[in-house]
């Protein structure tokens, strides 16, 4: 899309004939000192056609979309020809339009609770998740991904809007609930109403302290059972 092309037209043409913002993903570049980096990127336009921002895809796959470790063991990437090499984003910025603020999260961005978080301290309103399972092919994959996926709009309590091209596309309010949802590799259009929800959470503001907590009880009840158990030893001994 980025390249001014007739594909770049027609993709305007849609938005504007829609009357509507229109989201999508398509592969971005930069020059960089005479070096071409690549990313993985979602681009919004506003009703009239003009590039309302573009977020870059922090996450990346590895193995799928970058080669781990490659500077160090640079046989690895000859292992996995065909690997694509992105660079990840710089961060989880929300996309405006409308007086919406969208936090993307492309393909398994969606599985990890930072990306939801740092949107949500962003003042972001409405969380999308854009992803291509079709290499997923007909299994669990696609049904585990979507539930995963779940788990972003109840800790940020913000409704959150799912596009998969082969499904499963979804509406998720922030309470959990699937309100609407197609199937896989099935042609099918998803209408729903969301609302824009501007709620302070436990979560968004101190992440995973309720985990950390736990870890350091059980710790500390570790700590005191092997004294304990020392006790009882040096007490039979004497």
């Amino acid at each position: 899309f980025q390249r001014p092309d007739l594909l770049q037209a027609e993709v305007i043409d849609i938005g504007r004939s829609s009357g509507a913002a229109l989201l999508f993903g398509s592969p971005s570049y930069e020059e960089n000192g005479g070096r071409i980096d690549y990313m993985n990127s979602a681009y919004l336009l506003r009703p009239d056609g003009t590039v309302s921002g573009r977020y870059d895809k922090v996450h990346l796959v590895p193995y799928g979309e970058y080669v781990p470790l490659r500077k160090f063991f640079p046989f690895i990437g000859k292992m996995v020809s065909g690997v694509g090499d992105f660079r990840p984003g710089k961060g989880f910025h929300p996309l405006a339009a409308d007086g919406v603020r969208l936090g993307i999260l492309i393909c398994y961005e969606g599985i990890f609770p930072e990306g939801g978080r740092d949107y949500k301290r962003e003042k972001a309103n409405l969380l999308v998740n854009i992803t291509n399972d079709a290499w997923f092919g007909k299994t669990s994959a696609p049904y585990q991904h979507l539930s995963m996926t779940v788990f972003r709009a109840v800790e940020n309590r913000l409704y959150l809007v799912r596009t998969a091209n082969t499904g499963i596309s979804a509406i998720i309010d922030p309470m959990g609930t699937i309100l609407a949802r197609t199937g896989i590799f099935e042609r099918a259009v998803l209408k729903g109403e969301v609302k824009i929800i501007d709620e302070k959470t436990f979560y968004a503001a101190y992440g995973d302290i309720f985990v950390y907590l736990c870890g350091l009880a059980l710790l500390i009840l570790f700590i005191i059972s092997i004294k304990q158990r020392r006790k009882k030893h040096a007490g039979r001994n004497s």
